[in-house]
């Protein structure tokens, strides 16, 4: 696997648990009325860790790209 394939792939990773941390705050909040706060405040957890990893991946992406560009510069291009 090449470093341009890896970054592709952590992209999607991080659309991936956005869009996984913005519905479980929906559900946070469609399922507080029926099932409480201690609920809601579990699906915000979860939505939290979804954000701290996609967080965490786009960190990790980051210096994928970094050794991209200098792989490509050492090359010559």
């Amino acid at each position: 696997m090449n470093t341009n394939t890896l970054h592709r792939l952590l992209v999607a990773l991080v659309v991936l648990l956005l869009i996984t941390a913005g519905s479980l705050y929906v559900l946070s909040v469609t399922l507080a009325p029926q099932g409480g706060p201690d609920v809601a405040a579990r699906f915000v957890g979860y939505a939290w860790i979804a954000v701290v990893g996609a967080v965490l991946t786009g960190v990790v992406d980051f210096f994928v790209r970094a050794g991209l560009n200098r792989t490509r510069a050492r090359r010559g291009r």
